[in-house]
């Protein structure tokens, strides 16, 4: 069988599913193809721009996207159908590589592209939807519903129940959760803990960014300097060295709080990190809190500067089961984890309601619905 799925790097999300999804193929179907494309920033400059825009908007003005997002919610407006920029590229690409199965996990490479491959390749090209988000609502992108889509995988009952909403055929809805990394072996964390081995025995506490290493760890970690010798601290830094050597800077002028600066890691690496954490600070994005509640991660929302009208869906899911605990100054933050360090029965009892409300994933289901004539699969 052979597959493109196509995606875009605005936001960590849609590319972590695409490569996930990628990697289960290949296990599948050895002897099958599959491509993942990043449509949007390869096929058009105009299309390429919003992306750029979408991620410099993330990093240093959240607020932004409560203008951004509602601007964007229009686009099918100028691609009617099929498209208007990357049009020739998306062609070319179609004709080149001739898959059987077209997967989009990205909400503005749907509507107008679907139409477009089917124009192209003829109406037995499958084409589906796989919708990274966790709840409906408000923030919710209309672009995500396609009647030209032939399936639509959701990844939870809130979201199956959202696009029927809008109109998408009930029968073609499946809630089949989501799609991790293929775990062939557990990693470590890192190779060289630094500090005392006495300090690897505290709690863990990690702290988030994206792909593209948007954060503020310097404020965070100087409100916990009171938290010294009671935990210890990982800061993630995506792929920016600049802000990885930062919090390497700050460690070396304040060695009483026990941290780590950490660059882009590989799935394997965060799926040993979430185990390991006694809670993770992050923006309420959609694949970290996904994964949080894959692995029953304790996840405690930075909602700093405003929050997306995409992140209202996170936490809109991790309010309905008593799972939110958001943080809107630094304060906050020192405030929250005293109050598990003083009385660790509350962390344990919100633990245990991530344990009560887990996402599985079904890597079977998701199979047969991706190539329904298959025969065999991994085992769920």
């Amino acid at each position: 069988m052979r597959v493109l799925i196509v995606t875009s790097s605005g936001g960590t999300a849609h590319d972590a599913a695409a490569y996930a999804l990628r990697d289960w193929l290949r296990l599948w179907d050895p002897q099958g193809e599959v491509q993942v494309e990043h449509v949007l920033e390869n096929a058009s400059a105009v299309t390429r721009a919003g992306v750029d825009l979408y991620n410099w908007i993330q990093k240093h003005g959240p607020w932004l996207h409560q203008i951004y997002w509602r601007l964007v919610e229009f686009e099918d407006l100028i691609k009617p159908g099929t498209l208007l920029f990357g049009r020739t590229y998306v062609i070319r690409l179609l004709r080149r590589f001739r898959p059987d199965v077209l997967v989009s996990t990205h909400p503005h490479i749907n509507r107008g592209h679907f139409d477009l491959a089917k124009r192209v390749l003829g109406r037995q090209l499958r084409c589906i939807t796989c919708c990274t988000e966790l709840d409906g609502g408000f923030g919710f992108s209309r672009n995500w519903v396609t009647r030209a889509a032939d399936g639509f995988w959701a990844i939870t009952p809130e979201v199956a129940n959202e696009v029927i909403r809008r109109g998408y055929p009930s029968e073609r809805v499946q809630v089949l959760g989501p799609l991790l990394f293929p775990e062939p072996r557990p990693e470590p964390l890192h190779d060289n803990p630094q500090g005392p081995a006495s300090r690897q025995n505290l709690p863990l506490l990690v702290l988030g960014s994206g792909a593209n290493g948007a954060n503020n760890h310097i404020q965070l970690l100087e409100a916990l300097r009171p938290l010294a010798g009671r935990l210890r601290v990982v800061a993630l830094c995506g792929r920016r060295a600049a802000a990885a050597a930062q919090v390497r800077a700050w460690a070396q002028e304040h060695p009483e709080l026990a941290v780590e600066a950490l660059g882009f890691q590989n799935p394997q690496a965060m799926a040993a990190l979430y185990r390991q954490a006694w809670a993770m600070v992050a923006r309420p994005g959609a694949r970290t809190a996904t994964e949080a509640l894959v692995f029953g991660c304790v996840l405690i929302f930075n909602s700093f500067g405003s929050t997306m009208p995409q992140e209202l869906l996170a936490l809109r899911y991790f309010r309905a089961r008593g799972l939110e605990r958001p943080i809107r100054s630094p304060q906050d933050l020192l405030q929250q984890l005293r109050r598990w360090l003083d009385s660790p029965d509350r962390h344990g009892d919100l633990a245990g309601l991530y344990a009560r409300h887990p996402l599985r994933q079904r890597p079977t289901l998701v199979w047969q619905f991706l190539a329904p004539c298959s025969i065999g699969s991994l085992g769920t």
